[in-house]
C-alpha cells in the first residue's frame, strides 16, 4: 500500500484481493496515491480518517453492502466522489447506487484504461462540485453584504427627501393647491414604502447572520396578540373591518423575542386588511397543548389560488388580486417565516378563493 501526501488519493474498497491489487497498480502508474480496504467497515474507517478524493466501492460485499457504504460516505464526506464496482452491471443496481450518492459505476471485468477514464471523469466532477459550492457560498455572502450596504445607503437619502418634502409644504404654506399637496402626499407614501422595504431587507440580513432577536425572554402570547390588534385597530376602523379574538385560558409563556413576534402578527393582519373588502372580518384564535402554542389568523378576504400558496413565503413573491396590482414589497411573509423558524416554530397557510385565508403560527412551549 503506497501513498504520498502530495498526490491525489483514491480509496478502493473490494473484498477481492485481485481487484484491489489491479486497481492499485493501474492507478499508481498514472501518478495517483492509492489505499485499499477489503470490506465496508474498514473502508468507512479509512475514508473518514484519510479523506480520499475518490472511492471505488464494490457493490456486493459481506457484512455491509456497497450501497450502505455509499450512503454513509456521501453523508459524512460531502466532497468525496463515489464510484461503484459491480459484477452485476444492471441499470437497476446502478441507478439505486446513484440515488444513494454514487457518481458513476464500472462493471467487472474492466481494463486499466477504463478505470483511468472513470477516475478522470470523477476528478473533473469533484472539481466542478467544489467550485459550484464555493461560488454558491460567495454568491450568498455577496447578497448579504449587498442588501446590508444598499439598505444603509438608502436610509439617509430617504430621510432627507422626506424632510425636504415636509419643509416644502411648511414653507409654501397655503400657496400649494390641492394638486401640489396630492403630489407631496403620493411622494411621502412612496418614501414610506421604500423605508419599510429597507427595514425588511435589514431584518432578513440580521436573521441570516444570526444577530436578530438574540435576547430571548419569556413572552406572553395573549399580550403580543393584543398589542398587534391595538396597533392595527385604527387601520381596520378606516377600512371598515372588524376584529374578533378568541384566546383560550391558561396559555403558557414561550421563550422568544416579543417585538419580532408582534411584528409577525401585525404583518399578517396587515395582509388580511389589504385583501379583505369593507365589512369583512379578521378572526384571531390562540390555543395550546402540551407541546405547542398555536395562533390562527383568518380573514374573509379574496383568498389565494391553490397554485400560488406554495410560493407566498418566498422573498419578493406577491399575490395579485383580481382587480388590483400586487401590493407590498413581497418580503413581509418571508420575514414572518424566518422569525418563526428563529423561534423553533413554523408558519403555514390555507386558503379558498372568495372565502378567505388562514395563517397558523406554531411555537414550541
Amino acid at each position: 500500500m503506497t501513498e504520498k501526501t502530495n498526490k491525489e488519493l483514491i480509496l478502493v474498497i473490494d473484498d477481492e484481493e485481485s481487484i484491489r491489487d489491479g486497481c492499485r497498480q493501474a492507478l499508481e502508474k498514472s501518478g495517483y496515491a492509492v489505499i485499499t480496504a477489503e470490506n465496508g467497515e474498514e473502508g468507512i474507517r479509512i475514508a473518514k480518517e484519510r479523506k480520499p478524493e475518490i472511492a471505488f466501492v464494490d457493490l456486493k460485499m459481506p457484512s455491509i453492502s456497497g450501497t450502505e457504504v455509499i450512503d454513509i460516505l456521501s453523508r459524512d464526506i460531502p466532497d468525496i466522489v463515489l464510484v461503484i464496482i459491480t459484477g452485476y452491471a444492471s441499470i437497476v443496481s446502478a441507478v439505486e447506487s446513484m440515488k444513494k450518492g454514487a457518481y458513476d459505476y464500472i462493471p467487472k471485468p474492466f481494463t486499466p484504461d477504463q478505470l483511468r477514464a472513470v477516475v478522470k471523469r470523477g476528478f473533473d466532477h469533484r472539481n466542478l462540485k467544489i467550485e459550484a459550492r464555493m461560488l454558491r457560498t460567495e454568491k450568498e455572502e455577496m447578497e448579504r453584504n449587498f442588501i446590508t450596504f444598499v439598505s444603509h445607503e438608502m436610509r439617509s437619502p430617504l430621510l432627507v427627501i422626506e424632510q425636504y418634502l415636509e419643509a416644502l409644504r411648511t414653507v409654501a404654506g397655503g400657496c400649494l393647491d390641492k394638486n401640489a399637496n396630492d403630489i407631496i402626499d403620493r411622494c411621502n407614501k412612496r418614501i414610506h414604502g421604500l423605508k419599510a422595504l429597507v427595514e425588511h431587507w435589514l431584518d432578513i440580513s440580521r436573521i441570516e447572520s444570526g444577530v436578530f432577536a438574540t435576547e430571548k425572554k419569556p413572552v406572553d402570547i395573549p399580550g403580543i396578540i393584543m398589542r398587534g390588534v391595538e396597533e392595527m385597530a385604527p387601520l381596520y376602523h378606516i377600512r371598515e373591518l372588524s376584529i374578533e379574538t378568541d384566546i383560550s385560558e391558561g396559555i403558557p409563556e414561550i421563550t422568544g423575542d416579543e417585538e419580532s413576534l408582534v411584528r409577525v402578527i401585525v404583518n399578517i393582519m396587515g395582509n388580511a386588511s389589504k385583501y379583505t373588502p369593507g365589512g369583512g372580518k379578521v378572526s384571531i384564535r390562540a390555543r395550546h397543548d402540551e407541546y405547542y402554542v398555536r395562533i390562527s389568523i383568518s380573514d374573509t378576504g379574496t383568498g389565494i389560488p391553490q397554485e400560488k400558496l406554495p410560493f407566498i413565503f418566498e422573498p419578493f413573491y406577491r399575490v395579485k388580486g383580481k382587480k388590483e396590482e400586487a401590493r407590498g414589497s413581497g418580503l413581509g411573509l418571508n420575514f414572518c417565516k424566518r422569525i418563526m423558524e428563529a423561534h423553533g416554530g413554523k408558519i403555514e397557510a390555507s386558503s379558498q378563493v372568495g372565502k378567505g385565508t388562514t395563517f397558523v403560527l406554531e411555537l414550541p412551549r
